[in-house]
């Protein structure tokens, strides 16, 4: 053992269980790993017996309880302690008794390895303090960027920030729907930033919580002349229907001016035949277009009466042709907008959920083949005369051009890897290096190790992420499922613990919390056997998910999309067997709460399921809406799983350059013939 390894700062206590049988010792170990030279606390340090499945990690306070029975580990078993950046604790159960008997103080040393992924911050780095805010207040969330660097950092909830910069450097800030702002550094001084509105960018109002309507309207970019948003729109919330309600037609009347309920001859509404009509004036029904509905994206041209009224969330009325472009010519007698209370906040989309009506897909979409896009430096290495000349290329065009690009380390990676694996993570960690205080870039990276399989390498990214962001929900999520499929159970077991349990300081993982469950439960009915020693938390993850549902767990297909930006713009298209389409949209003007709850929290997730679909193919399309920065694009992690959750499951992952898309493509056919 080196001079001092670590300390643990360990209350240790035991206590005797009796059984008709046997007579069983629990040991409770409650620890603090701390920094050697700073004496802080390391948070998610892994502490773990190791090849037992018994395992925990450490709180934001450095904190860890570690439960077994005696008669579970021996005094030959190792005792193992790590943290990235530093030095790996390892020593018997018995030495660890009688350490524990001596001292109760150990401290992990910052590592000197060569291999060392992120080198160590130095002290004499600059940093520059400010404060991000608006007319209305200071923003959380606000990305603040080094130009030409790859240096980035985010505003907190009172719109604080803190970034690596020097004199002369200029600061880029950006948050949704505000115009970009750039700062020179002539001076180490805090700084205060005013982002203001763009007023180019017009969301699509909604008024909450009221079906009056004031002069003015809040559009989510400062308040506007209602005359001046060019549409008509009133809102009634879950309050404003009655408890009584049994159709959605018994929450509309009465609550919106100028609208009519058209009834058969008999005069009864009568299921699919009934029809809402809207008018600025007169009630006249003849010659007229009925109003349609749009359920979460679902729309409907009767009234779809199947809804319960007491499950909606709001029923938005949108009256005028202006306001309903978007819809085309079906939407000419106004467009009834319904979220649903299970829906509009929901990850998990039930895409069958809903009979799909109207939505009559006749386009030809051509299928993606980014692979016949090849960078010329991709053909160079191609004609080169041998590997090592190869290699002195890359190396030539990293530092003469590329040496702040994404795309070339990724790109240059696919071509590598097969030739040299080594040398093509190589390539991966130079660019991590080099992004190491860049999100994005980070998860790029991270997301190309899991596309590849290389599990080990994908959790060191999500453990730096963890460090720089200790606040977005995403890198929870994304550790607990790395660590599941680096099989290490576990440690899976542990964060999954503190995220449905709610005891991760500081952080509340509510916008991820249902993809979260899948994938707990996921783990569970899969992996139940290596669960048995864990801190899993089963009871609790059962409180979360219906008794049915929970017997019989499993889906036919499981879709997942991760993107490294929460900016980002895209549309994604499914197309089921019978060639109806269902459009989900990540844009401002689609879904600008979305958008900004993943830019205050961090997370960047979204689920589908297919479920007892009919038989035939559903197709897959996607569409880019940004201009992409080519240096540090967005990537989209495309994750399907057939079967999920069953013994039959087939998954695959795709890693996608949304720079490269120009048009909507198909991204892929699945065939279901269950």
């Amino acid at each position: 053992m080196n001079k001092i390894l670590a300390t643990l700062l360990l209350f240790f206590s035991s206590f005797l269980l009796h059984s008709q049988q046997d007579q069983w010792v629990e040991i409770n170990l409650n620890a603090f790993v701390l920094d050697y030279d700073t004496k802080k606390a390391i948070p998610f340090a892994e502490a773990k017996i190791k090849y037992k499945n018994i395992g925990t990690l450490t709180e934001s306070d450095g904190k860890f309880s570690l439960n077994y029975f005696e008669r579970n580990v021996d005094d030959n078993d190792i005792f193992q302690l790590t943290a990235n950046g530093y030095d790996t604790i390892s020593t018997s159960v018995a030495k660890l008794y009688k350490f524990l008997n001596n001292t109760n103080k150990f401290y992990l040393n910052k590592t000197k390895s060569n291999n060392l992924w992120f080198e160590q911050d130095t002290d004499n780095t600059n940093f520059i303090f400010g404060k991000i805010f608006s007319v209305k207040g200071p923003i959380q969330g606000a990305s603040v960027k080094v130009k030409n660097s790859l240096i980035e950092a985010k505003s907190d909830f009172e719109g604080f920030f803190k970034i690596k910069a020097d004199i002369d450097n200029i600061l880029l800030v950006n948050y949704l729907g505000m115009i970009e702002k750039q700062l020179l550094i002539e001076d180490l001084n805090d700084k205060y930033i005013l982002l203001k509105t763009d007023a180019q960018i017009l969301d699509q109002v909604t008024i909450t919580g009221s079906t009056e309507l004031s002069d003015e309207v809040d559009t989510g970019y400062g308040k506007k002349k209602k005359k001046s948003i060019g549409f008509s729109t009133s809102t009634i919330t879950s309050e404003e229907i009655s408890p009584s309600a049994l159709t959605i037609v018994d929450a509309i009347r009465g609550k919106f001016t100028n609208v009519q309920v058209a009834y058969d001859q008999n005069g009864a509404a009568t299921g699919n035949k009934q029809k809402v009509y809207v008018r600025g004036g007169s009630l006249s029904i003849n010659n007229s277009a009925a109003a349609i509905f749009d359920v979460e994206g679902f729309i409907y041209p009767d009234v779809p009466d199947f809804i319960d009224p007491q499950q909606i969330e709001s029923i938005t009325l949108l009256r005028s042709l202006s306001a309903t472009n978007k819809y085309g010519s079906q939407g000419r007698g106004g467009v009834f907008l319904i979220k649903m209370k299970s829906l509009a906040r929901k990850s998990q989309r039930l895409l069958n959920s809903l009979k799909i009506k109207g939505n009559d897909y006749t386009e030809q979409t051509s299928n993606i083949d980014l692979d016949s896009i090849i960078p010329y430096y991709i053909k160079d290495f191609e004609n080169a005369n041998s590997i090592f000349e190869a290699k002195n290329q890359f190396f030539k065009y990293q530092k003469e051009v590329y040496e702040l690009s994404i795309p070339f380390y990724i790109e240059s990676y696919n071509y590598f890897k097969n030739l040299d694996n080594n040398f093509a993570v190589s390539i991966l960690k130079t660019a991590s290096e080099k992004a190491k205080d860049n999100p994005k870039a980070l998860k790029t990276i991270a997301y190309k190790f899991e596309e590849s399989g290389d599990y080990e390498k994908a959790k060191i990214i999500y453990k730096r992420l963890l460090k720089i962001r200790p606040g977005d929900e995403q890198t929870y999520r994304d550790l607990a499922l790395i660590y599941k499929e680096n099989e290490e159970y576990e440690l899976a077991a542990s964060l999954y613990n503190k995220i449905l349990k709610n005891k991760i300081s500081n952080v509340n993982v509510l916008g991820l919390q249902e993809t979260i469950v899948n994938e707990a439960s996921h783990m569970y009915w899969t992996k139940a056997d290596k669960l048995i020693l864990t801190d899993f938390p089963l009871k609790t993850l059962k409180t979360f998910v219906p008794k049915n549902d929970w017997k019989n767990f499993g889906y036919d297909f499981r879709i997942v999309f991760d993107w490294n930006d929460p900016a980002v713009e895209f549309n994604i298209q499914f197309v089921d067997p019978k060639k109806k389409y269902y459009n989900w949209s990540h844009t401002i003007i689609d879904d600008k709460e979305v958008l900004e709850d993943e830019l205050n929290y961090g997370y960047n997730t979204e689920e589908f399921i297919i479920e007892k679909s009919d038989k035939g193919e559903w197709i897959v399309n996607i569409e880019n809406y940004s201009i992409e920065d080519n240096s540090n694009p967005t990537y989209i992690k495309y994750t399907v799983y057939k079967n999920y959750g069953r013994p039959n499951e087939i998954r695959k992952v795709e890693l996608l350059d949304l720079s490269k898309l120009k048009q909507k493509v198909t991204l892929d056919v699945l065939k279901y013939y269950n």
